[in-house]
């Protein structure tokens, strides 16, 4: 926060001086991205953005669709001020400025960011909407509003905006319906691809590039964290502690990302010995490397010492062959190599015309981008960083570099756990597809990373932990960010409260409870399930069947007078009834006290409590019969009573006897 410089815009200039004074201070006195960003690049490398319109779909840039001027210059000023506050990796705010960028373009003003007004703003939401996911249109619209609070408080247009978001959040807890399923199935990795992935694991292959695949897919099943999250770990990551009952717990230390404070996160006791043989495996096949990044940050004056390095002074003359395996480059075929060293490398091929000292520097030429650090947010360098790697590391048809360093990314993993197509006539193999024959797979399989870590939170969330816990767990700063990694279905849910309720104690599945509910309600069971299921939840006395889509629950604390509750034979609830019938037996003879007394709204109170001391004693009596079967559904019905869903249900079979309805039908 040091180097952001605070604009203030003044009383006294116009929007347009207010704006031109904006640009010039984003430009010229702010360092967000570095003091030495090319201003006038459409594209800017060091935040990975590229200043394009809506039109840009590719993920490389294209120069035709950048944006109009003298938009883009507030654009680019808007963007590097907004991170040098809020520096986030997503960039949300490109979003908005696309949108609003063609919304003044279609509205044949001018793409000038002074002469926005309502209308702009109103279309540049719709954009959203069209152009982009509904995740994508409410953030798209949540940073149009602040882009609009921003000009207005800035003094950089002459009116002033209070423009709400009209693009709603999506809903992202619907757990019911064929939607619900395909989200869940999109979200969680497949049994196949698990199971399979565990067997590759199993077999201990001896391929660097199938070691870093399945490890790095076991350590993110281990514990829910992002995959940039494991390759950033050190590689002394791990931790044993006594537990109270003397046996030793184990973790692994966490830098996370999201706001998330330096944490342990520790591995599941089932999971420890696996999550050890993981690492191991990691670092055994990385030692090389790391030793190689000490020597380069200890030593950048003198060439690596590496096995195939010929035993010659630093400046000694190098014949071709010896610079190539100084290099680690093959000499069975010295022609080629010749070539290969001055077409490729940039080096003469000749004999005599190369030193150590000369391969030294263009060694230290190439080094990774930030080197000695291999995360500097984290402050872990690559000599100490789990997941450092040579150049050609998890190549299989070429040696790993014994001299060049390389840093693996989460795009190297997930290209790994599912074919991709590299060129018009070839596709990139899976590691599913080296171990698996296509004729055995009845189509291709793929995972992503970040699939593990949804699929560690839904088993979380069906094991119990609490919200705070899993948010600690998966290294979240906000417990509300769980919602989004729980994929439990409507009917986990449900069995949940069942196991968690000591006074349910039936034996049967949830289904055929409803099965038996569906024969005893005139409705179809393909109904029941969408009018049920969804909000049945466990109530003092038996099941609440009430759907809160249609309407709020219009008794609240009053189950035994509604008719939506569904009581049991054969649970043992019914002791908590008939305690509850001899209160209510007092409580009515006290009413009739109170009424001989003369009190004021006694009767009242006496016709409640005998409402329900009536239905209490039907209730009993059935619940208590030994002719009524263990299982079976009563619900008492109320003549009285206002049901949505059965009014729903009368109007339908009206209109499907051909009838016009009594009742009105909203559209």
């Amino acid at each position: 926060m040091a180097d952001i410089v605070q604009f203030v815009p003044k009383i006294n200039r116009s929007s347009q001086a207010n704006l031109d004074e904006f640009i010039r201070l984003c430009r010229h006195d702010l360092i967000v991205f570095g003091a030495d960003l090319n201003w006038d690049d459409d594209y800017w490398e060091p935040a990975g953005i590229s200043f394009a319109n809506l039109d840009q779909t590719a993920s490389r840039f294209n120069p035709k669709h950048a944006m109009k001027s003298p938009f883009k210059d507030f654009a680019k000023a808007y963007l590097r001020y907004q991170q040098g506050f809020q520096p986030t990796k997503v960039k949300c705010e490109m979003y908005a400025l696309k949108c609003l960028e063609r919304a003044l373009e279609e509205s044949g003003t001018g793409c000038e960011i002074h002469r926005v007004d309502l209308s702009h703003f109103d279309r540049a939401a719709l954009l959203a909407r069209t152009h982009f996911s509904a995740g994508v249109a409410y953030q798209a619209g949540r940073e149009l509003a602040e882009l609009a609070t921003f000009i207005s408080d800035k003094q950089l247009v002459n009116r002033r905006f209070d423009w709400k978001n009209p693009n709603q959040r999506p809903i992202d807890t619907v757990r019911t319906g064929k939607k619900a399923r395909e989200e869940r199935e999109k979200k969680l990795p497949s049994d196949e691809a698990l199971q399979e992935l565990a067997s590759i694991f199993a077999g201990n292959p001896s391929e660097a590039r199938d070691i870093f695949t399945t490890s790095t897919v076991l350590m993110l099943l281990c514990t829910p964290s992002r995959s940039t999250e494991i390759i950033a770990l050190p590689h002394d990551c791990e931790i044993w502690e006594t537990k109270r009952d003397g046996k030793k717990a184990y973790g692994w230390r966490f830098l996370p990302g999201k706001g998330a404070p330096p944490m342990i996160k520790w591995v599941p006791d089932t999971m420890a010995e696996l999550a050890q043989e993981a690492i191991g495996r990691i670092r055994r096949m990385t030692d090389e490397a790391r030793r190689l990044a000490k020597w380069l940050e200890a030593n950048p004056d003198k060439f690596y010492r590496h096995n195939t390095c010929p035993d010659v002074d630093e400046d000694a003359p190098l014949s071709a062959s010896q610079a190539a395996l100084a290099l680690g480059l093959s000499v069975e075929r010295l022609a080629q190599t010749r070539q290969f060293l001055s077409r490729r490398y940039g080096l003469s091929g000749g004999d005599g015309e190369t030193t150590l000292s000369m391969l030294n520097d263009w060694v230290h030429s190439r080094l990774p981008k930030g080197f000695p650090w291999f995360d500097e947010e984290r402050k872990i360098r690559y000599s100490e960083a789990l997941f450092c790697m040579r150049a050609r590391e998890l190549r299989t048809d070429t040696p790993a570099s014994p001299i060049e360093l390389w840093k693996p990314t989460v795009n190297v993993l997930n290209n790994d756990l599912g074919s991709r197509m590299t060129s018009v006539d070839y596709i990139s193999p899976s590691i599913f597809d080296r171990y698996i024959p296509e004729a055995k797979r009845p189509s291709p399989l793929k995972v992503t990373t970040h699939q593990f870590r949804h699929l560690l939170n839904t088993m979380a969330q069906r094991g119990g932990m609490t919200q705070h816990e899993i948010a600690r767990w998966s290294g979240r700063a906000d417990t509300k960010q769980n919602r989004v990694y729980d994929h439990m279905t409507e009917f986990e849910l449900v069995d949940l409260l069942r196991q968690h309720d000591p006074g349910l104690s039936l034996d049967r599945p949830l289904t055929e409870i409803a099965e038996q509910l569906a024969k005893h309600i005139p409705m179809t069971r393909q109904e029941f399930n969408t009018l049920v299921h969804p909000t049945a939840h466990i109530t003092e006395f038996g099941f609440c069947i009430h759907n809160f889509v249609m309407a709020p629950c219009q008794r609240y604390r009053d189950c035994l007078n509604c008719s939506e509750q569904v009581c049991i034979k054969g649970d043992k609830r019914i002791s908590g009834l008939r305690l509850h019938y001899q209160q209510v037996k007092a409580l009515l003879e006290s009413a009739e006290k109170a009424i001989a007394e003369g009190l004021a709204g006694a009767d009242r109170w006496y016709e409640i409590q005998s409402l329900t001391e009536k239905r209490l004693a039907a209730l009993l009596t059935i619940l208590e019969d030994p002719t009524i079967e263990d299982g079976a559904v009563i619900r008492l019905s109320n003549e009285h009573e206002f049901s949505p869903w059965r009014r729903a249900l009368e109007v339908k079979k009206q209109l499907q006897s051909g009838n016009q309805p009594l009742l009105p039908v909203l559209n």
